[in-house]
């Protein structure tokens, strides 16, 4: 950065120049749980990071509910004692500035004129920063689209609608948008970013250092920290499913920074406290780092005989560090860590223990509290799986409850959020047989659990966390929601494009669809049951195929000889496998089955006309009344996609944002021209979308009925109607929908983005084009496409 970094910009100083993320106004009961921590840093660490640490903590207050005035006399201090320090200096005249106080801001600025160049500072500076970029701050955001699209429809579904509720519907849905689009696409690339920036700076910073033949103790000081990034990245990397180089990488370098300092200390006699600190967290770090990670044997064959020397002697840096820092929170919570991993959860919890007597403070020490949780509830799920239930399993899952409603106190992450729910379904002692009787002894744990999940989803953006709905798939049927959880299993598949995260999802599914059967007798069941087979079987998921036949074959006989008759009924040649699969299982089949599917091969597939029957949807009046929210075109190849993930999305979300879509399989009327059915329909539908794929794209009918559809709409006098492509699958763009931008579903599954476009209705008059481009959707003009 800087000078020494001149190709990338001017070096700026100050921590508002750096992008945290702390910009977005986090909740002050959040700050202040950080600044408490960097306080009990600051009365520990050594004198060469206090200004970075001071700094950060003026930072902080400055983003806190009436803050400012501190964080600015914290500043003020700080120049005091630091003349130099050139964040402190920036900081400050940031301050000033956003109080409009120009002249003490043009005073300081004098100030940090004069040092700005000195290449001491701009070190110790740049370190500063990447000190501060190492911190995790919160995700939450206070307002999330889904809470703005719900206002939304209350506003609308209030009566009739005058143009004053029309105009604060859809500012709403703008704002939905906007928000969304400041949403990144998931947090741990967000994460990523930030250390791979603080793992820059903390490498010029210490390179500038050694130039300047500053101490060897400020060095090693630096170079533990940037140690700790590469382990943060490599954390972060993990998470995030990165099993490439650059996590290899990461993981390589923070064993060789933590060896360095090791190394460099290890020999000094009469070490001060802070070094011999540092050199006990070395020890404790390169130990868990290297016990926790699973690398393939040829990336730990390539490391250094030094490496492979401090690793065949792990238990003595361990040792080494207790004797070094007994007392230390740090090291007994890393220690318990190393405890865990090896399954010797009783010794973790003996450690964790210790460490919350020496600093109770749960905001403090709130990661030993989050271990604790970890331990208790890790080892209850090892006696239940060893059947080992004299080890007093409900106590632990009490005690590991207890922490977890801790954690949710002082630091409510998604991690904490999540695990509640995974310790308050254990509580409730679901039925753990392979069987589809779903029953549990306390359905009120069930009940909180779900409720905290759907807490999570307010919380987070929505429609992007898969493992969520996974987890609502498979606690919604201890409480008999059946169609709720084949919903859930459904998104959480799409989310991560079935890639096998979660293994039992499918499992689940089929367990519901068959409870959901028995319950309902719905045959419609039996076409959507049959729909997750072909794209499970389609995305090469053969297993979960097989497992979900047994499951049914093995608890519902009857279901699978329903489902065998509408494959050959409906879809024989496109189940073709599946059927052949079941016939060679050795399943009990009726014999005319085998037969029937012979000849249904040979005579060709009929098509289904109608899957679904009519819903009943909640239908809004607006200022221009239409039968229908949209009409949907599409290829009957596509049809299944449509009825079964499409439809459920707009017409069945929720109980408040939902939709009245007009589908041809179901809602044209049997023997009319289909061109007179589309007229009609478009008349009566306020938004066309039109389902893209390759099916689609190259069916010459579909491209004639979709130049129809968009001619009527472009005819239209209703000011409000959209053309809506939906790119379901790669392919080449019509020309006629060129000038559209369409909703991209081969990138994300964007159903987000799809309610909002179907929610904005808007009176003529009002600021119509401008609406539409924010939600990046064109609008046709009649009078400027005869032009």
């Amino acid at each position: 950065m800087g000078c020494m970094m001149a190709s990338k910009g001017t070096f700026k100083p100050g921590l508002f120049n750096i992008g945290l993320n702390i910009e977005k106004k986090l909740s002050s009961h959040y700050l202040n749980i950080t600044r408490k921590k960097l306080m009990y840093d600051l009365g520990i660490a050594p004198i060469y990071i206090k200004p970075a640490i001071r700094n950060l903590v003026a930072f902080i207050l400055f983003h806190m509910d009436l803050g400012r005035k501190r964080a600015r006399l914290m500043l003020e201090q700080l120049i005091v004692d630091y003349p130099d320090d050139l964040n402190s200096l920036a900081d400050l005249i940031y301050v000033y500035k956003e109080m409009g106080r120009e002249k003490d801001a043009g005073k300081y600025k004098m100030q940090l004129d004069s040092y700005k160049d000195n290449p001491l500072c701009q070190a110790r500076s740049i370190l500063g920063q990447a000190n501060a970029l190492t911190y995790d701050w919160a995700d939450d955001h206070n307002k999330t689209p889904k809470a703005f699209l719900k206002e939304s429809w209350r506003i609308l579904s209030m009566g009739d609608n005058q143009t004053e509720q029309v105009i604060k519907a859809t500012t709403l849905i703008v704002e939905a948008y906007k928000v969304l689009k400041t949403i990144p696409e998931t947090a741990h690339e967000k994460k990523i970013n930030e250390k791979e920036k603080a793992v820059e700076r903390f490498e010029k910073g210490i390179e500038k250092l050694n130039e300047l033949n500053c101490s060897k103790e400020e060095i090693l000081t630096w170079e533990h920290k940037l140690a700790i990034a590469h382990g943060r990245m490599e954390t972060w990397r993990n998470r995030n499913d990165d099993c490439t180089d650059n996590r290899i990488q990461n993981f390589l370098k923070s064993l060789e920074g933590h060896s360095h300092v090791i190394d460099s200390l290890i020999s000094v006699k009469n070490l001060e406290e802070p070094l011999k600190m540092y050199l006990a967290k070395s020890c404790i770090f390169f130990a868990q780092l290297y016990t926790t990670r699973r690398f393939s044997k040829p990336c730990i064959d390539h490391l250094s005989e030094n490496l492979k020397k401090k690793i065949e002697n792990l238990e003595s840096l361990v040792d080494k560090a207790m004797e070094l820092w007994p007392d230390g929170n740090t090291i007994l919570i890393r220690y318990g860590r190393m405890k865990s991993s090896k399954k010797q959860f009783l010794e973790a919890i003996r450690s964790y223990n210790k460490s919350i007597e020496l600093l109770p403070d749960k905001d403090i020490n709130w990661f030993a509290y989050a271990s604790r949780r970890d331990a208790y509830y890790d080892y209850s799920k090892e006696l239940i799986a060893k059947k080992c239930y004299k080890g007093n399993i409900d106590e632990y899952l009490r005690l590991a409850y207890k922490d977890a409603e801790i954690c949710l106190q002082s630091r409510c992450t998604q991690f904490c959020l999540l695990k509640m729910v995974e310790i308050c379904f254990e509580r409730a002692r679901p039925n753990r047989h392979r069987d589809i009787k779903f029953y549990c002894q306390n359905k009120d744990f069930v009940y909180e659990a779900l409720e905290i999940l759907h807490e999570t989803l307010k919380k987070r953006d929505i429609n992007k966390d898969a493992r969520i709905y996974a987890l609502l798939g498979k606690y919604y049927p201890f409480i008999s929601e059946y169609r709720k959880s084949l919903e859930s299993i459904k998104m959480a598949l799409e989310l991560n494009k079935w890639s096998g995260k979660y293994p039992q999802s499918f499992s689940y599914l089929s367990m519901s669809f068959i409870c959901f059967y028995d319950e309902s007798k719905d045959r419609n069941l039996l076409s959507e049951f049959r729909y997750m087979l072909k794209e499970a079987k389609k995305r090469q998921c053969d297993k979960w195929v097989t497992d979900a036949l047994k499951i049914i074959n093995t608890n519902f006989p009857e279901m699978l000889s329903d489902l065998i008759e509408n494959m050959i009924e409906w879809d024989a040649r496109g189940c073709e496998d599946i059927v052949n699969e079941i016939l060679q299982s050795g399943f009990s089949v009726r014999d005319d089955m085998r037969e029937r599917f012979k000849m249904k091969l040979q005579e060709g597939n009929n098509q289904e006309s109608d899957i679904n029957g009519p819903a009943e949807i909640q239908v809004l009046e607006t200022s221009e009344s239409f039968e229908y929210d949209f009409f949907v075109l599409y290829s009957e190849k596509d049809k299944e996609w449509v009825n079964f993930m499409l439809r459920p999305q707009l017409e069945k979300y929720d109980d408040v944002i939902n939709f009245r879509g007009c589908f041809p399989s179901r809602d044209f009327q049997p023997g009319e021209r289909k061109l007179d059915s589309m007229s009609k329909a478009i008349d009566k539908s306020r938004k066309l979308l039109i389902i893209l794929t390759p099916n689609n794209c190259q069916n010459k009918w579909i491209k004639l009925f979709s130049d129809v559809c968009i001619l009527s709409m472009i005819k239209s006098k209703a000011k409000d109607k959209v053309v809506i492509p939906i790119i379901r699958e790669s392919c080449e763009i019509p020309d006629s929908l060129q000038s559209n931008d369409p909703i991209d579903f081969t990138k994300k599954n964007d159903w987000d983005r799809l309610r909002m476009a179907l929610t904005v209705n808007m009176d003529s008059t009002f600021e119509l084009e401008t609406k539409m481009s924010a939600l990046r959707l064109r609008y046709f003009d009649p009078d400027e496409e005869e032009k």
